[in-house]
């Protein structure tokens, strides 16, 4: 199983979408400050996960997300995988 992640930093002022098929391992790397998208922005929480099918899925529906440049919120990604697993 692969998963679509969001999360949020502490503060509440930064949130970040991702994929992954480890959520553990990801969210270890985002406090390490491995990724440089959420570098210097931490420490990271998740606020929630979405399973999908495959690593092809769940690319396709991070892509289509951040391509949007709207505030991620959860009921917004909700909506958006739940009609993205409808069409596949």
């Amino acid at each position: 199983m692969c998963y679509l992640y969001l999360l949020e930093n502490f503060d509440g002022n930064h949130r970040y979408l991702g994929s992954t098929v480890d959520v553990d391992v990801r969210i270890l790397e985002h406090n390490r400050g491995v990724t440089k998208a959420t570098r210097n922005k931490g420490p990271w929480h998740i606020v929630q996960t979405w399973k999908l099918g495959s690593i092809k899925e769940v690319r396709q529906v991070e892509y289509k997300l951040k391509k949007m440049k709207r505030k991620l919120s959860i009921d917004y990604v909700d909506f958006f995988v739940e009609r993205f697993k409808t069409k596949s």
